[in-house]
């Protein structure tokens, strides 16, 4: 697929996506919920990837849909016709990050509105500039949240603080979302992307097996008994110990020298 409304870059091991409407605030359109699932699934199928970064250009990350989306929308059901796909593409995204082998980093620029907040939730971890905002404000619309923020939102932050960012539907201030650990950082804006970066780097430190069978034992425990979560981490755990890559990881760190993973037969 060729992206118009997202820039995809990959730089080392590191692939950045970055929703590409600046003039609009990155509002959210039928192409992009179809390109940024096409963009994540690029990224899981390259082996050279190994994290990716998600961001959005100018002055927000995305300030929800685009209000020309509800409009047609409302027509098409006043006329009896059926509701225009618009979040269509979208609804496979929670499934997607789900299963995806390579861990992401939500790097939040600005506004982050609406779908602009839901899209973050299936992401592993969101950074926040300073001066963002993040608002689940689809009450104010008559309508409500999707893509899994249900489901996601109550375990990020304890229900009764999901309640009220839901229910409310106000924004809250980067410092507000680091409080309640819906981020784990805050950064200058001018710093954000470098910060972002170097978690990033820091990721890729580990074993790509590894590192997808953390992620899918996070993914899982997040709705599993203990027992099936104890069942999964000694099958993943297992299947580590058998690689190649825990071979070359243990030799590296004997040895005193960064693991080679070209050593590796893929």
């Amino acid at each position: 697929m060729e992206f118009e409304t997202l820039l995809y870059e990959v730089d080392g091991a590191v692939a950045t996506i970055t929703l590409n409407r600046p003039a609009k605030l990155n509002a959210f359109t039928t192409r992009m919920g179809a390109e940024i699932v096409a963009a994540f699934r690029r990224a899981d199928a390259d082996d050279d990837v190994r994290a990716i970064i998600f961001t959005g250009a100018g002055r927000a990350f995305c300030a929800g849909a685009d209000i020309g989306g509800f409009a047609d929308d409302i027509k098409a059901r006043e006329g009896g016709r059926a509701r225009s796909e618009s979040r269509e593409g979208m609804l496979a995204f929670p499934s997607l990050m789900r299963t995806l082998r390579k861990p992401s980093i939500v790097a939040i620029n600005g506004y982050a509105v609406g779908i602009g907040a839901t899209m973050t939730l299936p992401c592993d971890m969101r950074i926040m500039a300073e001066e963002a905002k993040v608002g689940f404000v689809f009450a104010r619309v008559g309508l409500m949240p999707e893509l899994g923020s249900s489901y996601y939102l109550p375990r990020l932050v304890g229900v009764s603080r999901a309640s009220e960012m839901m229910l409310t539907g106000r924004n809250y201030s980067a410092a507000e979302c680091l409080a309640m650990g819906l981020v784990s950082q805050v950064a200058p804006a001018a710093e954000l992307m470098a910060r972002a970066r170097g978690l990033a780097e820091e990721i890729i430190k580990g074993a790509p097996t590894s590192l997808a069978l953390t992620r899918r034992a996070i993914q899982i425990g997040l709705g599993a008994t203990l027992e099936s979560a104890i069942e999964f981490e000694m099958f993943a755990l297992e299947k580590c110990a058998a690689s190649a890559e825990h071979k070359e990881y243990v030799s590296a760190f004997i040895e005193k020298r960064p693991p080679d993973l070209s050593r590796i037969k893929r």
